[in-house]
């Protein structure tokens, strides 16, 4: 809790423009500069939104996911970052380094991450390896569509993943997302693999903010997990609406 404080503070109180075209769970081609950095707070409430929304509030009432992340810039267009996310204790620290093509109206962003979590009903519990990604995002077309793809490779469960979306902008500071996971190997996957798999592709819808230094995104999901490597295993049989956010600040020292 106190931890959680800190860094609502920091991201309230600190005091520079809103920079990145973010997404709700896709990874996106960073907009830092070198010794800039930036802090977000992601939560997914477990809760159905239409399960006695006035008694549950929307949701809200029966716990969340929470995710810290914070990444920066060391040198032009490197980057380190670090997360750690409630459900299943999932730490993760990685590298990452801009890509960008001269006169192509398309940028990216290759990345790797070391990743550890806990299976607790497993005799092994802890889970740890590589995730590998490539994060493309063209620049806005007819100032007002920007799409995202990432292809990835997920070390652990040796399998690649792969996420998609859209933004497009409503007014100048207000803009709607929209993110699509399909499963790519609900069909091959082994029996250990399969029992970590949904029977329904994962997907979710957002309403982003950009306002004076923060980025705030409002959402709907059909699950509560977090990143692309979580929600590419898909979502429950029966998957029912969640409600969620994401808080960005950059901050530079």
């Amino acid at each position: 809790m106190r931890l959680r404080l800190v860094v609502v503070f920091l991201l309230i109180f600190s005091s520079l423009l809103a920079y990145d075209f973010s997404m709700i769970n896709l990874i996106h081609p960073s907009g830092l500069k070198a010794k800039q950095g930036e802090i977000m707070i992601r939560h997914r409430f477990y809760g159905d939104i239409t399960d006695k929304p006035l008694d549950n509030f929307l949701g809200m009432d029966v716990g969340a996911n929470i995710n810290l992340s914070a990444r920066y810039q060391f040198i032009r267009k490197a980057e380190l970052n670090v997360s750690y996310s409630r459900q299943k204790s999932e730490k993760i620290i990685g590298l990452a380094y801009r890509i960008d093509l001269e006169d192509f109206p398309v940028y990216g962003q290759l990345g790797v991450d070391y990743f550890s979590y806990e299976e607790i009903s497993q005799e092994e519990p802890t889970r740890r390896n590589l995730f590998c990604y490539l994060s493309l995002q063209n620049d806005e077309l007819f100032d007002r569509f920007t799409a995202t793809i990432n292809p990835a490779y997920d070390g652990y469960n040796q399998r690649f993943a792969f996420g998609a979306g859209i933004t497009i902008k409503i007014v100048d500071n207000i803009s709607i997302l929209a993110e699509y996971y399909p499963v790519l190997d609900r069909e091959s996957a082994g029996d250990e693999l399969a029992q970590y798999i949904g029977e329904e592709d994962a997907y979710g819808l957002g309403l982003k903010f950009d306002t004076y230094g923060h980025q705030f995104i409002f959402l709907l999901s059909n699950t509560d997990d977090i990143g692309l490597r979580r929600v590419s295993l898909g979502a429950d049989s029966d998957p029912y609406l969640r409600l969620g956010f994401n808080i960005q600040r950059r901050l530079e020292w």
